[in-house]
C-alpha cells in the first residue's frame, strides 16, 4: 500500500473527498513518491483543513512502540515545556529511553539562562516518569544543530567498544541499544521541519519532501525514513493536546501564537487595580502594594493590552475582533469562554506559563495574580528559572 510521502497517510484513488485520495492516472505515472490530494493542496496552494483532534486514536497508533526497542525523540517547543510533554506518553512508549530535543532555541532572547531551562525541563520529566538519557537545545532550521542530534541518536544507538580490544572484535557487527527511533510531540513543535532538514543531510533530498506550512497538524500518519541498514526513523503526527489554545482555535489564530522570529520581551511595571490583555484570550489582574515587574515572552504578533481592571469589560467589548485578537470571529470566542480564574501570590520571582501562548516571568515580594481563562488550557505558575 503506497503512503503519500508528505503526510504518511495511506494513498487511495476511490474517494475524491476522503484522506490520502489521488487520482488513479497519478498514482501510475507517479508510483511512491506521490503527494495526497490535502497535502498537494496544502503546499501548492495553501489551502487549509481542519486539523484531527481524536486523541484516542493517536494513542492508539502510538502504542505500538511499547512493543518494540525503540529510541523515542521528544520534540517539545521551548515556549511550551510544560504542555509540550505529552500526558499519557509514558504508557505509549513502555521503558524505552527518551532523547528530549528542545526545539526554536533561536528565538530566544539574547542571555536567556538555557541551563536552568535544561534543569526545569529535566524536573519535568521526571514528574512524567519518563525514562531521559539525554537533553538537546536546538533550531530545527540549523543543519549543524540537526547534524548534532543526529551524531547523538548513533552514538546513543551503538554502545562504544573499547580501543584497547583485539582488532577482530572491534570490528564484529555492533551491537544496538534499540532499533528505530521515533519521533513524537505536539503539532506545530518542528517534528517536520526537523525532518526535512534530516533528508538534506544524509539523504540527500534536494527539497523539503515532508508536508511543512503554516497549517496546523501536516503529518498525519508515520512517515519512516532509514536510520540505517536495520532501522529507521519515525516521524508520527503531532498530537492536538487538549489543554493548548491550538485545539480549539482557527489555523489563521494559531499562527499568531507561533513566534515567526527573535522573541523582543515586552515588560510592564504595573500598580494594584491593573490588568493586561493577551489578544482575546487571557486576563491577567494585578493587586500589590508596591509596583510589579512583569515580562512577557511570547510572540511578538500577539497584541498585549494594558488598562484599569475595572475598564477591563468596557474595552473587552470596544477591541473585541479587531485589536484583542484572536480569537477573530464570535465562533472561536465561543470554544474558550468556560472561563476559570486562577489566584497566585506571588513572594519572589515566578513563572506563568500558559499553553499555547508562551510565559511570563513575574517579579514581585507581595502580589496577588488573577489569570482568567478557559478552563481547558494548562495555566502553571511554578518558580523562576530566570
Amino acid at each position: 500500500m503506497s503512503r503519500c510521502i508528505g503526510c504518511g497517510i495511506k494513498i487511495q484513488t476511490t474517494d475524491p473527498s476522503g484522506m490520502g485520495y489521488i487520482p488513479e492516472i497519478a498514482l501510475i505515472e507517479k508510483g511512491d513518491q506521490v503527494y495526497c490530494k490535502r497535502c498537494y493542496d496544502i503546499r501548492h496552494h495553501n489551502i487549509k483543513y481542519f486539523a484531527n483532534y481524536n486523541t484516542n486514536a493517536y494513542y492508539e497508533k502510538m502504542k505500538v512502540i511499547q512493543h518494540q526497542r525503540a529510541l523515542v525523540l521528544l520534540m517539545i517547543d521551548v515556549l511550551d515545556i510544560y504542555g509540550g510533554f505529552i500526558p499519557q506518553l509514558s504508557s505509549c512508549i513502555g521503558e524505552n529511553p527518551v532523547l528530549i530535543v528542545v526545539n526554536k532555541i533561536d528565538i530566544l532572547p539574547k542571555g536567556f539562562q538555557i541551563q536552568k531551562l535544561e534543569n526545569r525541563i529535566r524536573e519535568i520529566a521526571q514528574a512524567h516518569a519518563i525514562h531521559v538519557v539525554a537533553l538537546m537545545m536546538i533550531s530545527a532550521k540549523k543543519a549543524k544543530d540537526v547534524q548534532k542530534v543526529i551524531e547523538k541518536i548513533s552514538k546513543l544507538k551503538y554502545p562504544s567498544q573499547h580501543k584497547k580490544a583485539p582488532r577482530y572484535l572491534r570490528n564484529q557487527e555492533k551491537t544496538t541499544r534499540f532499533g528505530d527511533c521515533y519521533i513524537v510531540g505536539c503539532a506545530s513543535v518542528g517534528k517536520s521541519t526537523f525532518m526535512n532538514m534530516v533528508g538534506k543531510l544524509t539523504l540527500h533530498y534536494p527539497d523539503e519532501v515532508i508536508t511543512t506550512n503554516r497549517q496546523y497538524q501536516t503529518t498525519l500518519d508515520f512517515i519512516k525514513w532509514p536510520l540505517n541498514q536495520n532501522s529507521y526513523l519515525i516521524d508520527t503526527p503531532g498530537l492536538i493536546n487538549e489543554n493548548h489554545f491550538g485545539a480549539y482555535l482557527s489555523n489563521e489564530s494559531i499562527q499568531m501564537l507561533i513566534p515567526k522570529t527573535y522573541i523582543k520581551p515586552r515588560t510592564y511595571q504595573l500598580r494594584t487595580e491593573q490588568s493586561i490583555l493577551i489578544g482575546g484570550l487571557v486576563q491577567l489582574d494585578f493587586e500589590c502594594e508596591e509596583k510589579v515587574n512583569v515580562s512577557f515572552y511570547l510572540s511578538n504578533e500577539l497584541y498585549l493590552h494594558r488598562t484599569k481592571t475595572k475598564e477591563v469589560e468596557r474595552v473587552k467589548t470596544a477591541l473585541a475582533y479587531q485589536k484583542l485578537v484572536p480569537p477573530w470571529t464570535k465562533e472561536e470566542n465561543e470554544a474558550i469562554q468556560e472561563l476559570m480564574t486562577y489566584h497566585f501570590l506571588i513572594e519572589q520571582p515566578m513563572d506563568l506559563f500558559i499553553c499555547g501562548i508562551g510565559f511570563v516571568h513575574i517579579v514581585s515580594e507581595c502580589a496577588h495574580i488573577k489569570v482568567i481563562v478557559d478552563k481547558k488550557i494548562l495555566v502553571q505558575c511554578v518558580e523562576s528559572f530566570m
